[in-house]
C-alpha cells in the first residue's frame, strides 16, 4: 500500500532537518577548528578535508535523494568523484618520477 503524500512529508521534513542539523554541527566544527591554537598543519588540513567529504555525503544522500537510489546510479556520481584523486595521484608519481630521475 502506498502512503498518502502528507506521511511522507513529514517523515522528508525530519530527515531533511537531522541533515541539516548535522551540516551545522560540522560546519561548527570546522570553524572550532581552525581557532583552535597550535594544531599541525597536516592535521588541520586532513580534518578539514574529512569534514568537507562528510558534509558532502550528507547533501549527495539527502538533498540530491542518493539514498534512495538504485546502486547503478549512485556509483554514476561516485565514480567521477574519485577521478580527480587518481589523476593527483597519477601527477604526483609523474613528477616523483622526474625528480628521481
Amino acid at each position: 500500500m502506498v502512503q498518502p503524500v502528507s506521511a511522507r512529508a513529514g517523515t522528508n521534513r525530519k530527515e531533511y532537518l537531522a541533515a541539516f542539523a548535522a551540516l551545522a554541527v560540522l560546519t561548527g566544527l570546522e570553524l572550532t577548528l581552525i581557532r583552535l591554537p597550535n594544531v599541525a598543519r597536516r592535521a588541520l588540513i586532513s580534518a578539514l578535508v574529512l569534514l568537507a567529504v562528510s558534509k558532502a555525503t550528507i547533501i549527495g544522500l539527502f538533498f540530491m535523494h542518493l539514498r534512495y537510489e538504485t546502486r547503478a546510479m549512485r556509483l554514476t556520481v561516485l565514480v567521477p568523484l574519485l577521478a580527480p584523486g587518481v589523476y593527483a595521484l597519477a601527477l604526483i608519481a609523474d613528477a616523483s618520477w622526474r625528480l628521481l630521475r
